[in-house]
Formats: structure tokens, sequence, C-alpha cells
């Protein structure tokens, strides 16, 4: 279980942030930012592929990483814009890895619910990583617009609100009832799954105020030193996440 929660949490990590890289604009911050990122969902995938959790096909995954690594190398040559179909294509590939993991994996079949959770935790995980490092490229360039960091801001308190959405319905609707049944037992997962609501929803709630408040007010490093707090709450949380989602088959 731990392998296979591991494995889900750094393929749909790889499909959130290339997914949303594909958003931010080239011109303005230049091939480092896309050649970090890039090279940031490789990895992921690679590890991933190393644990080889179960629902991951081989091929696709090696074919996602594959792209990927085109991308970032091209990004460094100063043609990421150029090179974005690459990107989209590893993304996808990530994405439906993480999909087809968050299916296969559980111990109780997974569901659409699942899926769901796997993509919006990955979107999730990819705002905040994208948005910090957005911040730090502000002491790289510092000519860069600021609205850019305002605009990151306010995705990734976007996410943190359709993250915390998509649980609540998830448990109004109860599509695995054993599952849930297990997350709020004391004999079995329910203090993992209330460090999961706290460090992985409620922690990122209340920051993600203060972080649009901060960029908002043009102070860029207030607001990358929240975000790397906000990143380290994130990580936990959706590890938690993928853990108890693979454990219980029900999306955490």
């Amino acid at each position: 279980m731990t392998r296979a929660g591991l494995g889900l949490f750094l393929l749909e990590a790889a499909a959130g942030t290339a997914l949303l890289l594909l958003f931010f604009p080239p011109k303005t911050l230049g091939k480092g930012f896309f050649s970090l990122h890039g090279a940031i969902a490789f990895v992921l995938i690679g590890l991933a592929l190393l644990l080889h959790p179960t629902g991951l096909s081989l091929m696709t995954g090696a074919a996602s990483a594959g792209l990927l690594a085109a991308y970032s190398l091209s990004a460094h040559s100063g043609r990421a814009a150029l090179a974005r179909p690459l990107l989209l294509g590893g993304a996808l590939g990530a994405l439906l890895s993480a999909g087809r993991v968050a299916f296969l994996a559980p111990l109780s079949p997974g569901s659409g619910w699942t899926i769901a959770s796997a993509a919006v935790g990955g979107l999730f995980f990819g705002a905040v990583l994208l948005t910090m490092n957005l911040g730090h490229w502000y002491l790289v360039s510092r000519a860069l617009p600021f609205q850019l960091l305002a605009r990151g801001a306010a995705l990734f308190a976007a996410f943190a609100a359709v993250r915390a959405v998509l649980l609540g319905a998830a448990i109004a609707v109860n599509p695995r009832p054993e599952g849930l049944e297990a997350l709020l037992s004391l004999d079995r997962d329910a203090l993992f799954f209330l460090f999961r609501v706290v460090w992985g929803l409620i922690g990122p709630l209340a920051l993600s105020y203060f972080i649009w408040r901060t960029a908002e007010m043009k102070s860029n490093q207030a607001a990358t030193g929240l975000l790397y707090v906000a990143l380290v709450f994130v990580l936990i949380g959706e590890l938690l996440s993928s853990y108890l989602t693979v454990a219980t088959g029900f999306p955490a």
C-alpha cells in the first residue's frame, strides 16, 4: 500500500505540475523556469516508474517521461513555447497514468471519485509548487510584473477550495461506505485522516488568504515565504491522501 500510495502521489504531482505549466508565459519568465519544472515533472514520473505501483503502464509512463525530458531540454535551449506539444503530451500521459493507478491500486476497487481526487490533488500540488517557485523567480528577474504572483496566489487559493469541496462532496455522497468508515474509525485510519485534513486542507486554506493578500500588496518575499510553508502542508496532505485512497478505496 505504501508503494502504491507514493507512486500515485508522484504521478498526480507530475501531471498537475506539467498541466499548469502550460498556462505560464514563456516570454515573460524565460527558459529557466520551464526547463526546471519540466525536469521536476520528469523526475517525479521516473521515480514512479521505479516504484511501479499497481495499474501503472510502463509504456505510457516511459513515453510521458520521455516527452517531458525532451520538453525540458527544448526549454533549456530557449524553445519552451515551440515545445508545448511535448509538454502537453507528457502531462496527458502522466494524468492517464495517475488515473489508472487511482482506479486500480486501491484494495477496494477505485471509482470516478478516486480518479477525480487524484487529478485535483495533482493540480493543487502543481499550483503551490509553481507559484512558490514563481515567487522565488522575482529574485532572478526583478522586472517581472507583480500581477503574475497575484494570479498564482489566486490559483492556489482556488485549488485549495476545490480540494476541500471535493472531499466534502465525497463524504456527503459516500461512494465507498466501508472506506469512509475506516477513515473515521479510531481503530484504523482516523488519526491519519485527521492529519490529512488539518495539514492538507485547513492549513493551506488558512494560508491561501494571507498569500493572496501579500501578493496583492506586492510583498513578494513575504508571499514566497508563506508559499514555502504551504508547499510543506500540501506535500504532507497529498501524501497522506494518496496513501489513504489506496488503503481504503475512498477518495481521501
